[in-house]
């Protein structure tokens, strides 16, 4: 169905967007039931190394945190919500739910018909293709698993992480797979942060000043509903403060016209991740509307 003009707007004005209801809740239960199959032994060729589990012994190893204003904290040049210290001794409890004990499951798009089909969803391309254009490539997907009492996550932009690609331009589709709450850790923006350009990870919290970071949104949504965001957009999460878990799956698109100039180690590297159809990055991700391009991606 796409975007009417007013929501374009938003987006180029904030650098996201909401879309509530994307998918019906008999959808929903889909993706659920087979996110639960690939991450519990139902796939049997789905690798390990796709799956990150909590390690409650793992759990509090990092530096203290220092506070950066009001609201936020920050430990090296990592800026994110306050409130993870509180919930420490949590998180180094056993976690007896298995589904409660993933952080993050990557690629199932590539292991899954039901989520390959989702990837190529009129219901999300339409809208991609509104924002970024009619010929268009996956990058990359993968379900952000936040157990119960997890940590905050860093404010970032995904472009810093993406410099293999020759444009600063790519768009995130959010399906949240459970409600998203301020108690369990939703999405935070800052709305307009897709024009400061590529902030170095060096330069992030000299970005992130109180008069920024006072602009911060946090995105409350319910299961079956999504954001959009561009690249460049500043965004992080709060703590999990709840003993419940929120999965939120992420659908990273690119322009089938952006050429990839990354090095050879970012090049094995992206041949390890196992998302590419191709031998080589170059014409390597799955093409999911319009045409190719020589010597693009």
């Amino acid at each position: 169905m796409g975007l009417n003009e007013t929501q374009k707007n938003l987006f180029f004005r904030d650098g996201y967007i909401v879309i509530k209801n994307l998918i019906s809740p008999d959808e929903l239960e889909t993706l659920r039931e087979h996110y639960a199959n690939l991450v519990l032994g139902g796939v049997p060729d789905f690798p390990e190394r796709h799956i990150s589990r909590h390690n409650p012994q793992q759990a509090q190893t990092l530096e203290p945190a220092q506070s950066h204003g009001e609201c936020h904290d920050r430990r090296g040049t990592q800026v994110y919500p306050k409130g993870e210290e509180e919930y420490a001794t949590k998180r180094t409890e056993p976690i007896k739910d298995p589904l409660d004990a993933i952080n993050k499951v990557n690629v199932p798009s590539r292991h899954d018909a039901v989520f390959d089909a989702f990837v190529r969803s009129p219901k999300i391309v339409d809208i991609v293709a509104d924002l970024m254009g009619a010929n268009i490539k996956l990058y990359y997907d993968q379900v952000f698993a936040k157990p119960p009492f997890a940590r905050a996550n860093r404010y970032h932009q995904d472009s810093v992480f993406w410099s293999f690609f020759a444009s600063n331009f790519q768009v995130t589709c959010q399906l949240l797979l459970d409600d998203a709450t301020l108690e369990n850790g939703c999405v935070r923006f800052i709305p307009g942060s897709h024009n400061f350009g590529l902030v170095n990870w060096d330069h992030l919290p000299y970005m992130l000043t109180e008069d920024v970071l006072v602009q911060e949104v946090p995105v409350p949504l319910e299961a079956g509903d999504a954001t959009f965001h561009h690249s460049l957009a500043l965004h992080c999460s709060g703590p999990n403060t709840t003993p419940h878990r929120r999965r939120g799956w992420s659908i990273h698109y690119v322009s089938a016209e952006t050429r990839y100039i990354g090095t050879p180690e970012q090049t094995e590297h992206i041949k390890q991740l196992g998302c590419l159809v191709g031998e080589e990055p170059v014409n390597g991700w799955p093409l999911i509307r319009g045409s190719e391009f020589p010597g693009c991606v």
